[in-house]
């Protein structure tokens, strides 16, 4: 097969490839003998039915297209390997030729590959973690927030109105205001007795109804009318009238820090002061991952911004078709809405949403591509111990065996795949501290060194936005066919 060159622009190879004659030829008789072999025709025995009858059925241009199909995968495979070519996208193939016996095939391939990653010296970069340190105060408010977790509630004898921070039991029905002409149906909550428990010190309580409340005492009924928040539902903006009956007033009561509380919270058998040094030791193993995250992500952001590549238009298009299709799935699932529908009951600009998602493309498929660089510059392997250990963690998670969940994955080559690549992206990640210039600093000089970094990067990421927006006014590609934005293979 002779292979030539036509064009690289950018990250799209163009190649012309001619087949040979003879090539063609033998694809055509796989595809008469496989035909001969299958199909049921009146007088003729599966295996014996010759060409011509084959023909005179299913038409020589049809063979010839279904031997073409055949030998296009072998060939574009052929030639990635000869280029030595990394994929990103499925290659678009061009007849260029007449279809016909005794001539070679000359094919057009294009290939979308990776683009080139040039990365900045790493031992150059200085990344700010935070020295972590527990407090008592840390201590005391993790003790505090499961004797909260573990508090009961006694009626309040006392004969008094409701404060602002009791906690009221009440019996409530709701009822949707709605136009005299409006026979829009009912909401299935609409007119049904509720039992309730309302907190009114909580934030997230409504502010008419805990207003509405105070005061009252226990017997009363009160009315309370409250709007829905815009959040896109069938509610959003609607009045509803809330009739609350007041049943009772009840305290708190938060256990005390004996032998029964550190049962209920897994420290049975260890003393008050045991248990706080086993909290102070997994809030020191929190913090220094939380620090550990922290520091990758903000090395991982510097080597994105100082790195040097041009990142294709298509591949930020394929990554925007993505993110819609996912915003629109959960915009259908929650509200059943398209996206359009929802922007405009939402009030918002579809347009500049398009926009911000269109940023957001572009620094995914950014980050995309530098990670994989890192990966290659950093040699990075999956072994099986890697995925036997990935599959043990995540079974911990759900809460299944081991063995369910490899086999679950195992099924499924795409799964496996995607296994595989979350592996690799952790493994790469992790090695990133070993590259770059780690300062551990104390609170007050950590929070001064990453004030200075991110206003760096935020000047950064307003010249990268910029070209985003230089690259949507030029048109950018509208190819958004369904394909891996990762390398081939």
């Amino acid at each position: 097969m002779k292979t030539e060159l036509v064009s690289q622009e950018k990250n799209v190879v163009k190649i012309k490839a001619e087949v040979e004659a003879e090539r063609f030829e033998n694809a055509v008789k796989d595809v008469v003998k496989e035909i001969s072999q299958k199909a049921n025709i009146k007088g003729f025995r599966k295996g014996k039915v010759p060409r011509n009858v084959i023909e005179l059925y299913f038409g020589k241009e049809s063979l010839y297209r279904e031997a073409l199909e055949d030998l296009i995968p072998e060939v574009v495979e052929e030639i990635k390997d000869e280029y030595e070519l990394e994929l990103v996208a499925e290659p678009k193939v061009k007849v260029q030729s007449e279809l016909k016996e005794g001539s070679p095939i000359v094919l057009e391939i294009e290939y979308e590959v990776m683009p080139e990653v040039e990365l900045p010296d790493l031992e150059q970069i200085e990344v700010p973690m935070l020295k972590p340190v527990v407090t008592d105060e840390m201590v005391e408010k993790v003790i505090n927030d499961l004797r909260e977790r573990n508090a009961e509630y006694a009626d309040i004898e006392e004969d008094r109105p409701i404060k602002e921070d009791d906690i009221v039991a009440v019996k409530a029905i709701a009822q949707v205001q709605r136009d005299e002409n409006d026979d829009s149906e009912r909401f299935e909550f609409e007119g049904k007795e509720m039992d309730d428990t309302i907190d009114l010190s909580a934030n997230y309580l409504d502010a008419t109804i805990k207003n509405d409340l105070i005061g009252q005492t226990v017997g009363s009924t009160v009315t309370s009318t409250v709007t829905h928040p815009d959040d896109g539902s069938e509610l959003a903006g609607k009045q509803i009238a809330y009739t609350i009956e007041i049943k009772s007033i009840k305290k708190k009561v938060l256990p005390e820090l004996d032998e029964e509380f550190l049962k209920k919270v897994g420290a049975e058998g260890k003393t008050l002061e045991e248990f706080k040094t086993q909290i102070r030791e997994q809030l020191q193993k929190n913090l220094q991952a939380r620090a550990k995250s922290d520091a990758i992500s903000l090395a991982l952001q510097q080597i994105t911004s100082m790195a040097k590549v041009e990142v294709p238009d298509r591949m930020v298009e394929r990554e925007l078709h993505s993110l819609l299709h996912e915003e629109e799935e959960k915009v259908k699932q929650s509200y059943n809405l398209t996206l359009e529908e929802y922007a405009k009951q939402s009030g918002i600009d579809f347009e500049e949403y398009k926009n911000s998602l269109r940023k957001q493309a572009y620094n995914r498929v950014l980050n995309s591509l530098v990670l994989e660089e890192l990966t290659k510059r950093f040699e990075i392997k999956v072994a099986p111990d890697d995925i036997k250990a990935y599959v043990a963690r995540m079974a911990n998670s759900y809460n299944i065996s081991p063995e369910k969940l490899s086999a679950f994955i195992a099924s499924d080559q795409d799964r496996l795949y995607k296994v595989s690549y979350d592996i690799m992206t952790e493994k790469t990640l992790e090695k990133i501290l070993e590259h770059v210039k780690v300062k551990e600093l104390e609170k007050e000089e950590y929070e001064s060194a990453l004030k200075e970094l991110l206003e760096k990067l935020k000047a950064t990421s307003t010249e990268e936005a910029e070209q985003v927006s230089s690259n949507e006014a030029r048109g950018g590609n509208d190819d958004v066919s369904s394909d891996s934005d990762r390398a081939d293979g």
